[in-house]
């Protein structure tokens, strides 16, 4: 029987990362087996010979998603945290995961992300040091019962973070 996969997706510096540590905590205290795939992580490693471009994005997301579902298919809950800035990785995405899936988007709006910035990541592509981040488009997602959207500009972290471990433990 394969695993649920929570895959959490939104803007650089949306709050992706701070929530998928507290859902893993969570699912951990609870017993469960989870993987975390990070896609900070996964560019540094496994897709570390891919650039940004729309098609080399997309290929990342294929990777991270076949590797969720390896270890889905084991049993194993996964938890992954990535852009998935469009429409089209989101569709790659759940054409490998299918009824698995449990989509998150983390939202924040642009503004809030550059103002927030934890790895300098706005600062550089400002200062030319990064291509195709602020011009890469995010298209938002229609929402559908899959799916749980979190407003990190609005709620606060403890608010956004119990939102979704109540969500996650009713996809259980």
């Amino acid at each position: 029987m394969s695993a649920i996969v929570f895959w959490l997706f939104g803007r650089s510096a949306a709050g992706k990362t701070t929530l998928a540590s507290a859902l893993i905590r969570d699912l951990r205290a609870g017993g469960r087996p989870v993987l975390e795939l990070d896609g900070d992580q996964m560019r540094a490693g496994l897709s570390s010979d891919l650039g940004f471009s729309a098609e080399a994005r997309a290929e990342n997301h294929r990777r991270l998603a076949e590797v969720a579902r390896l270890v889905s298919d084991q049993g194993v809950m996964v938890v992954v945290a990535s852009m998935a800035p469009l429409a089209a990785h989101r569709t790659i995405v759940d054409s490998i995961l299918g009824s698995r899936l449990r989509w998150v988007h983390v939202d924040a709006s642009l503004e809030t992300c550059i103002e927030r910035d934890p790895k300098q990541l706005y600062r550089r592509a400002k200062s030319g040091g990064i291509s195709l981040l602020l011009e890469f488009p995010f298209e938002s997602p229609e929402l559908d019962a899959r799916m749980l959207h979190l407003t990190t500009d609005v709620e606060t972290v403890e608010q956004t973070s119990r939102r979704l471990i109540d969500w996650a433990r009713s996809q259980l």
